[in-house]
């Protein structure tokens, strides 16, 4: 059984079909990226894991069971973390303070503690600015805060993660994304969108192109990147 299995989802905005029968699926250890244009249906896709939007038809399962009559915080309790497009720290809060709003549904305070201490392994730089506003921090460092907090919400099985270059200097995002692999090297599974393709191709084992909310081809993402028609269109 995979870790994750999407089938035939389906999510509508209105009379808009964001997202129209997609199906895949991702196993234990593994990353996976969605690659695909703006208005792809790649962002509802997450959001709809997480049980932000409602499918309007179809089955998204983890580790047995059934999301898309779940709340969301019942899902995060499940390991999913979602750290979506733009950050979103709580920016005249403290770092530790973001760090430790990520672990709200954990009532033991050594599993806090440990899990604190794995996060800032991981990030020293958060661990030098635990006290700072995370306001204050530069948009690379507000990333690392984000991926933060997701790791402490309930050990993270499964890290989405919506766009985590957007918006940095090529020699964070480096920074970042050699974090990334740490973080999935480490145990957890990663669901990547990245708007640089590239990027997200050679972090990825495997990968679905998605296209006005189809998914149109999928794959090793070695082979992707070998395809002339991902190349024409993506990179």
């Amino acid at each position: 059984m995979s870790m994750l299995e999407v089938k035939d989802l389906h999510v509508s905005y209105g009379a808009i079909k964001a997202v129209q029968g997609i199906s895949f699926e991702m196993e234990q250890g593994e990353t996976v990226a969605l690659i695909g244009s703006n208005g792809a249906g790649k962002s509802t896709t997450l959001r709809t894991i997480s049980g932000l939007e409602k499918a309007k038809s179809g089955s998204i399962v983890f580790q047995g069971q059934e999301l898309t009559k779940l709340k969301p915080h019942q899902i995060v309790e499940l390991g999913i973390a979602h750290v979506p497009e733009g950050r979103r720290v709580f920016a005249r809060m403290s770092v530790d303070e973001n760090l430790r709003m990520g672990a709200n549904i954990i009532k033991d305070r050594a599993q806090i503690k440990q899990d604190l201490e794995r996060v800032y392994d991981i990030f020293p730089r958060l661990r030098e600015r635990m006290k700072q506003q995370a306001g204050t921090l530069s948009g690379g460092e507000q990333q690392m805060l984000a991926l933060g907090r997701a790791l402490m919400t309930n050990g993270s099985l499964l890290m989405m993660l919506d766009e985590p270059s957007m918006g940095l200097a090529p020699i964070i995002v480096e920074e970042v994304f050699k974090i990334i692999r740490q973080i999935n090297e480490s145990g957890t599974s990663i669901l990547l969108i990245e708007q640089n393709a590239f990027l997200a191709l050679t972090t990825a084992s495997h990968a679905y192109v998605l296209e006005t909310g189809k998914i149109t081809m999928q794959g090793k993402s070695s082979d992707l990147l070998a395809d002339k028609r991902v190349k024409d269109a993506y990179l």
